[in-house]
């Protein structure tokens, strides 16, 4: 099927000039470095060429879609998108959501990690995961992750400008990923998507047949009418009263964007006495957001044209700027960076079909935060230029597209530098028992690092040291998650008013550079302790009243009763109960978890090695690796558990005389391990390795690291001799050989395919075992 043909199908209209270019780019092998495209220029839709282009099944097109805005909100808008698209199609591939403290339910597309994946993702979630530290997922899972986004992956950066640090270091990737002496030859690629061209890379931009075209010139030849205003000590009476002007002469859906989240509560409750007012912020759970999100395009989407539309008020901080498919009749908006007004005048008159808005940009005294003062004086006085240079229009500039464009350049905006990410850094990123800081690569030196929060009744009924159990027994979901910077939470767990700094920022924005004053004061401002939660790291829940646990990407669970959350979001004065929507049965529980031990059903050994070869084997040969490495992972599947062949380990499994159990069914190690006299810390990888310990090095060292351990060290204790037999003095050299060999990415790619080869036998292991007890039955 055609590109043309395809497109049409899922979007009732053929392409736009420039995405049959690009189609034809990537048939013809290859991808631009950058698009570069004005908002409202359907560029999303770089997800439909991807699609088209796995259904043909040319090797060139990676298998993985990472597709990163910087946006937590917005990472659902590009998710349905794929979605839509998939089931439009056909196609068979996954759709996932990868956001801060994501969801077991997100791990199954890991699976089978040969078939298709649309990955919609934030800088932390995948810049994490990329260099070893997967922000969520338990410290020895985090190289699965790494092995997947870096092999076999086309990375496309929406809104590039806003996130330069993490470009800067995923060119560094591109260029330490060559280096390896034998790399997998799998695709990988980072594709930017800005509206500011990047120097030196290869672009695919707008043609004159693109802006000849009627729906891109209606859209960007649409006037946009814009004033610039002056807001004195009641900022928010002053965009309310902008807004109700402007309802007053015509406009039914009026949009009003602040730059703090505390400004825009206030411009709601003003707005709210004139009518119904919605309130969008990057604050708030997925489940409430997405009903938000729809109930505003309902109102205010771009499908909404033409007709008659119902008054609305729209509140939102810059969350607005990027995703959701919203048309407005007119906009208030607070002074921002140029950047950030075209994408918050992108949302006005989206397609053109207006012709002619009014607007106005708001100037309000004091705080400058999330952005410089020094950006938004350089914003103002462009505007002011603009302004000096209208003719025929009044005391007033046009905001449209190309009116901006034929306006002088804009200002310069500082953009944060990433440390240049070296050989040798890798070595500390990757190392699961180093706690090496990955936040400069990703957002530059200083960044508000987030955690989510999520509020269960059931933890209300228990003891404190009850609820890590309770945790465990259903583990955070997507949905259910708030996300909210570590400071913000410190300072509410211990009871602190909040003040406006905690305030001021989306999760999502870079924090201002403190000076070294500053960031001395608010260490010593940081609270020791807080309110009793529970952690979920990935791995393990446990209780804390320590601040000092507060760690970038974590998941915290609280009681309901601690309040802090309503309606629109992140509430810290509220003190009614959270609603719980898992008790409300308002998300779908999961319990499956990947590299879990608990298991339901018993497992023979022999079975569980020949399967984990098979499923090993497969995986690589989908993943098109060339024979000796699907050869290799054969055999690692079927040695990787060789180990468990010990009497102590036998006995810790309850197994009966004669039978060599693989997994435990129903008995608990913890309980029989005191009888079966296996000290604690003993690792049956290592005995495996031991077992076979002439084998291709490349098996030994995927045998000896398939928990995620052995990098670079394979661990000594308890049991000495055992580690001497496996040559566990030798393990670093091996570690370094297979490093060089197949490169970082690639040797995580090869540990990955086997440990999920290990998790999807074990899953239709347990599948199987259920099903024969069903029909016994």
């Amino acid at each position: 099927m055609s590109f043309e043909a395809f497109f049409a199908g899922i979007h009732g209209r053929p392409p736009f000039p420039w995405q049959r270019r690009l189609a034809a780019q990537v048939e013809s092998g290859h991808w631009p470095d950058a698009i570069h495209l004005p908002t409202a220029a359907g560029k999303t839709s770089v997800i439909d060429v991807w699609l088209w282009a796995r259904s043909k099944g040319w090797a060139h097109v990676p298998r993985r879609l990472y597709y990163l805005i910087d946006r937590r909100s917005l990472v659902d808008a590009a998710a349905e998108y794929a979605q839509n698209s998939i089931v439009k199609t056909g196609i068979d591939a996954s759709v996932v959501r990868l956001r801060g403290g994501t969801a077991v339910t997100e791990e199954e597309w890991m699976l089978d990690p040969s078939l298709p994946a649309l990955i919609s993702t934030t800088v932390d979630q995948l810049g994490s995961r990329l260099l070893g530290r997967a922000y969520g997922v338990g410290r020895y899972s985090a190289a699965i992750h790494a092995g997947l986004a870096g092999n076999d992956a086309l990375i496309v950066v929406d809104e590039a400008h806003l996130v330069e640090p993490l470009r800067q270091t995923m060119d560094r990737v591109g260029v330490l990923r060559r280096s390896a002496e034998a790399p997998l030859q799998l695709p990988w690629q980072l594709v930017t998507m800005t509206a500011t061209p990047l120097a030196g890379k290869a672009v695919l931009g707008l043609n004159d047949e693109d802006k000849a075209h009627p729906l891109l010139s209606a859209r960007f030849g649409a006037r946009k009418l814009t004033s610039l205003e002056v807001a004195g000590e009641r900022a928010a009476t002053a965009f309310a009263d902008l807004a109700v002007k402007f309802r007053t002469g015509g406009a039914a859906v009026v949009g009003v964007v602040v730059n703090r989240v505390a400004l825009a509560r206030e411009v709601h409750a003003a707005l709210s006495q004139h009518g119904e007012a919605l309130l969008l912020m990057g604050r708030a759970r997925p489940f409430e957001r997405d009903a938000l999100g729809a109930r505003m395009l309902q109102r205010c989407g771009t499908q909404t044209r033409p007709g008659p539309r119902e008054p609305l008020f729209v509140v939102a901080t810059q969350t607005i700027e990027v995703g959701l498919d919203l048309d407005l009749d007119a906009l208030v908006t607070e002074l921002a960076p140029v950047s950030a007004l075209r994408q918050r005048f992108g949302r006005l008159d989206r397609l053109g079909t207006v012709g002619t808005t009014q607007a106005a940009i708001v100037s309000t005294a004091g705080t400058a935060m999330p952005y410089a003062r020094a950006e938004l004086d350089a914003a103002l006085k462009w505007l002011k230029a603009g302004l000096a240079q209208a003719k025929g229009r009044g005391k007033v500039v046009d905001m449209g597209v190309d009116a901006v464009a034929s306006m002088a350049a804009a200002p310069a905006e500082g953009a944060r530098q990433a440390p240049h990410l070296l050989r040798q850094d890798l070595g500390l990123l990757f190392d699961a028992d180093l706690g090496i800081e990955v936040e400069p690569y990703l957002h530059g030196e200083v960044r508000k690092a987030d955690i989510s929060i999520a509020w269960r009744q059931s933890l209300d009924e228990l003891d404190p040291l009850e609820w890590p159990d309770a945790v465990e027994q259903q583990l955070p979901l997507t949905q259910e998650l708030m996300p909210l910077p570590i400071r913000a939470a410190a300072g509410w767990l211990a009871g602190r008013v909040v003040d406006a700094s905690d305030l001021e920022t989306e999760p999502e924005d870079t924090a201002l550079e403190p000076k070294p004053s500053q960031r001395r004061k608010a260490e010593r401002e940081q609270p020791a302790a807080v309110a009793p939660f529970v952690i979920w790291d990935g791995e393990v829940a446990r209780l804390s009243t320590r601040a000092a646990d507060l760690k970038p990407g974590i998941t915290v669970v609280l009681p309901a009763s601690s309040g802090g959350y309503d309606a629109f979001g992140w509430a810290p004065t509220c003190t009614d109960p959270v609603r719980d929507l898992l008790a409300e049965g308002l998300v779908v529980p999961q319990r499956w978890r990947g590299d879990s031990t608990r298991t339901t059903h018993a497992v023979a050994l022999a079975q569980h090695l020949q399967g984990v070869g098979q499923f090993a084997a497969r995986f690589a040969a989908g993943a098109g690796l060339p024979p000796p490495l699907i050869a290799a992972l054969d055999e690692a599947g079927r040695l990787h558990d060789l180990g468990k062949n010990d009497p102590r380990f036998q006995l810790l499994l309850g197994a009966r005389p004669g039978e060599l159990l693989a997994k435990s069914g129903v008995i608990d190690p913890r309980i029989t391990r005191e009888f079966a006299g296996l000290p604690v810390g003993w690792r049956h990888e290592v005995a495996s390795v031991a077992a076979r310990p002439h084998v291709d090095p490349l098996v030994r060292y995927l045998v000896g690291s398939h928990h995620g351990r052995g990098k670079p060290w394979l661990p000594a204790r308890p049991d000495i001799a055992l580690w001497r037999e496996a040559q566990g003095a030798e393990w670093p050299a091996l570690h370094r050989d297979m490093v060089r060999r197949y490169g970082w990415w690639g040797l995580a790619y090869l540990e990955a395919l086997l440990r999920l080869a290990d998790w999807a036998r074990s899953v239709e292991e347990q599948a199987a075992a259920s099903a024969a007890l069903r029909s016994a039955a």
